[in-house]
């Protein structure tokens, strides 16, 4: 029979009262539901047994965007907590309504990443980002947000980083992703909040929603790793893994004009030449509508996979202004210490 256990909660997190050298796991109170019962979101804590920097991983910060809480169980099986220096704090469902419910939003509609800090005198979804920013991101000195695609869409693995910022840049590029995206820090988000506050963070979006995807959750990992060796939170030799990634100043999206049923051609990852044809959209009798060209080229970095369309809908993300980083010397010139 295998063994029961039983999570603690707890108010906050406080890492100077966990034991060194242990796993910890816990919940952590955010604020109540309409039945009157808290919502509480799970806190893995792998406390090394040496001091160092405290590097934190959100998932689910969107409740339909799984990839991340893959990585993050695969992530606890690979870290040995008596040889680590450190904190790793690991959320694998920051949005408890939205994973609940199977949507990329809280209860209340609302995206929470699009109103951090949050307010504690404000609509639910606010309340419940104000306490998961107060109670959990600001004890953090580094952040890896993990994203996938939205619902009726499907991405590459690819970064979202401002890359002018010195250590955002340098945690992109300890990445292993298919594209890097300069990405300026949005209002409103997590990742904005966290740079506004001396914690460098980065956006990593992991493929598509509603899923497990092993091989781009084994990418990511590979990642993450890589981003301890090079805080010295484990040992190892930090590993160059942007060899073959594409490197883009601007991402945009192309859109229809038109409503109907859709055919995007393009493949995740395939460079697009200016006006080639990107997309069709059809009538209900297959019609050709519209027909969708690319304005300049770049490299596909998402695409819409649901047939049936509004006009206005979002099509092909492209990545334009591309570069890449070849060698080994010109990467290490790019990268800067963390800690």
């Amino acid at each position: 029979m295998s063994k029961i256990i039983h999570i603690k909660a707890k108010e906050s997190l406080r890492i100077n009262s966990l034991e060194p050298g242990k796993v910890h796991r816990f919940h952590i109170y955010l604020s109540d539901n309409s039945l009157g019962v808290p919502w509480r979101v799970p806190l893995i804590v792998i406390k090394g047994a040496n001091p160092g920097p405290s590097l934190g991983i959100t998932a689910a910060l969107h409740g339909n965007e799984l990839n991340g809480i893959s990585t993050i169980f695969k992530l606890i099986k690979k870290v040995k907590p008596e040889t680590m220096s450190g904190n790793l704090i690991m959320c694998p469902i920051s949005n408890i309504p939205g994973y609940l419910q199977g949507q990329r939003y809280f209860n209340d509609k609302v995206d929470l990443n699009r109103i951090m800090p949050g307010n504690p005198k404000s609509s639910s979804s606010a309340m419940y980002a104000h306490q998961f920013v107060n109670k959990i991101i600001n004890k953090f000195d580094y952040l890896l947000d993990l994203h996938t695609a939205s619902f009726g869409r499907v991405n590459s693995l690819y970064i979202r980083a401002d890359l002018e910022n010195d250590a955002c840049r340098t945690m992109a590029y300890l990445q292993n992703p298919q594209i890097i995206v300069q990405k300026y820090d949005d209002a409103g988000t997590l990742r904005a909040w966290a740079n506004d506050n001396n914690i460098p963070c980065i956006t990593v979006e992991i493929g598509n929603p509603s899923a497990f995807q092993e091989q781009l959750v084994d990418d990511t990992l590979d990642g993450v790793l890589n981003t301890m060796r090079h805080l010295k939170m484990i040992k190892g030799r930090v590993k160059n893994f942007i060899h073959d990634t594409v490197i883009c100043e601007h991402s945009y999206w192309l859109y229809s004009t038109k409503g109907g049923i859709v055919e995007v051609f393009p493949n995740l990852t395939d460079f697009v030449k200016k006006g080639q044809v990107i997309a069709r959209v059809h009538d209900v009798f297959g019609q050709t509508k519209e027909e969708v060209r690319s304005d300049r080229e770049g490299y596909v970095i998402g695409k819409n996979i649901k047939p049936n369309i509004d006009a206005g809908a979002r099509l092909v993300h492209i990545g334009v202004n591309t570069s890449t980083i070849s060698t080994l010397e010109n990467l290490q010139k790019k990268l800067v210490p963390l800690s």
